[in-house]
């Protein structure tokens, strides 16, 4: 194991991965050699640390629930019990986690430790004072924390000139990208399509032909309900369409939750609309929210092509969807595409900002300090690697020098919500994007090449999120309303009649901006004006 952890301190010097100390009042000399405080650091009464935790409802049988684990045992162990403090793990639902914790800083029953992906509901405890500043914080009990970020990422959990969370460094900022069914395109006679013309012409083709001999099943491009939280979705391609715009057009037109105000994602809507005339869209797409009857088409083979979160563990991870498909499906094989051309001929993404999820104490905790010693603690090298990979032997094997996920079922009931339970870390950090995507490629064991392939194209002509320097109250106000109405207007105008198609998006766009849209649209102009003055 020494050698081990010598290849990832290695690996990850110029990526900040280090060790060091767990509270800032004591020197690296008075440490114990896993991190622990010195004697005199310790509180002398029992603190209760709570920390919250998702639950994805995905807990393998035998493995313990997600707050009483062997994970869980483990942190008590290394980090409460030499610091006398009593770690409780709060579960909160992954898909209400928003409202969940809503309810929990409203009724002042938050722990410790909160954290949200959701930059509104930042927004609004911001707004409403309800977070501990954590500057001063950080500086005197975080110095792993802090060197482990960075500036560059703390930057990104400043509001109103105050540091009131902590963001997650994000390791690779890929998100969606595309895959195609290689052994149609191959009986077809087909190349791998390189532009949103070819891959029209595939789909045609796809259905026409019906490679896969389905019986008519054939989806050639399918995606499931809009909801904004699918793995799958028709984002990428819509985007496509989308023209060159003014920077502050850009700030003003591009919320988080929709693109429908911009230039020329009227005319990406029209053509989905014309793809679902012709049959070459999933024929129930809306109805499909939680993505079963995607999944069930791509393990029956009936798929041709859809867009998605370039390596999911739901499609790439051994038992899973592709698995099923070959097994269903002698031969069947899905490759890498990037064919979603705009009019300069680029491909545009939506990438993830470099941070993860936005960690936050609440003006209510009473344990600020040992909130950030434990953060603290676990940005330590020796900490972090074992919670993002376990234990040699156990959990992962060495392949050149990268640790390889073991997968098998006893395996997975020790190590299945790391990723949630490491926190700083989004992803796995070995100091340069390129031993990330190979590291990150090394979890789908099966489908290495096409999971490493696709995060490399997810990252081409990848554009981030426009960010403010302060919350943004109309979107604070009315996101969830527009978010709702933008996904309302969209699948109805794909599902429309042709001759019916402008009136439906127009009167829908024409409502998104009567209901707050525009109030949004102001405001997002008034703030970027104010940014440029300064």
């Amino acid at each position: 194991m020494k050698q081990t952890k010598m290849k990832w301190i290695g690996l990850s010097v110029a990526a900040c991965l280090l060790t060091g100390s767990l509270a800032a009042c004591s020197s690296p000399a008075k440490e114990s050699a896993s991190g622990g405080a010195s004697s005199s650091t310790v509180p002398k009464e029992a603190v209760t640390l709570k920390v919250e935790m998702f639950d994805r409802g995905n807990t393998p049988s035998g493995a313990g629930p997600v707050d009483n684990n062997y994970w869980t045992q483990w942190i008590q162990k290394e980090f409460g019990d030499k610091n006398n403090i009593k770690l409780q793990f709060i579960p909160v639902p992954r898909n209400q986690e928003v409202d969940k914790l809503n309810v929990l800083m409203t009724t002042g029953d938050a722990p410790d430790i909160v954290f949200t992906y959701d930059m509104n509901t930042i927004f609004n405890y911001v707004k409403s004072g309800g977070l501990t500043d954590l500057g001063k914080l950080v500086d005197e009990h975080g110095p792993n924390l802090k060197k482990f970020l960075g500036q560059e990422t703390l930057a990104y959990g400043v509001f109103s000139s105050k540091q009131y969370t902590i963001p997650a460094k994000r390791t690779l900022q890929f998100a969606h990208a595309s895959m195609i069914r290689k052994d149609w395109l191959d009986k077809l006679g087909l190349p791998v399509p390189k532009t949103k013309e070819e891959f029209y012409a595939a789909m045609k083709m796809f259905k026409e032909k019906d490679p896969g001999k389905t019986g008519g099943k054939v989806v050639p491009y399918g995606f499931a309900a809009m909801n904004g939280s699918n793995y799958v979705s028709s984002s990428q391609f819509l985007g496509s369409f989308i023209k060159k715009t003014s920077e502050e057009d850009f700030f003003a037109f591009k919320p988080s939750w929709s693109d429908i105000l911009m230039p020329g994602y009227k005319d990406g809507v029209q053509f989905l609309n014309k793809m679902n005339q012709e049959g070459l869209i999933s024929p129930d797409f809306a109805l499909d929210k939680d993505m079963k009857k995607f999944e069930a088409d791509v393990a029956n083979g009936y798929v041709g092509a859809f867009t998605s979160i370039a390596a999911h563990q739901n499609l790439m991870l051994p038992g899973n969807v592709f698995d099923t498909m070959k097994k269903n499906v002698p031969g069947a094989e899905y490759i890498s595409m990037d064919a979603f051309t705009n009019e300069e001929g680029k491909r545009p993404k939506q990438i993830y900002e470099p941070t993860g999820l936005h960690m936050m104490i609440p003006k209510s905790s009473k344990h600020a300090v040992e909130a950030i010693k434990y953060l603290d603690w676990m940005s330590q090298n020796d900490v972090l690697f074992k919670l993002s990979n376990g234990v040699e032997g156990q959990h992962y094997t060495m392949e050149n020098s990268f640790p390889k996920p073991i997968t098998t079922d006893e395996a997975k009931k020790t190590f299945y919500n790391n990723a949630d339970i490491a926190i700083v870390v989004n992803g796995k950090d070995f100091s340069s994007k390129e031993k990330n995507i190979e590291v990150a490629a090394l979890t789908y064991s099966n489908y290495k090449e096409l999971a490493k392939q696709n995060i490399i194209n997810a990252l081409v002509d990848g554009y981030t999120l426009p960010r403010f320097d302060r919350p943004i109250d109309a979107d604070i106000k009315y996101g969830k309303t527009l978010e709702a109405k933008a996904q309302e207007t969209v699948v109805k105008s794909i599902l429309a009649k042709p001759a019916d198609f402008n009136k439906i998006f127009d009167d829908g766009v024409a409502e998104y901006l009567k209901i707050g849209g525009q109030q949004v649209v102001d405001e997002r102009k008034a703030a970027y004006k104010e940014m440029k003055k300064k």
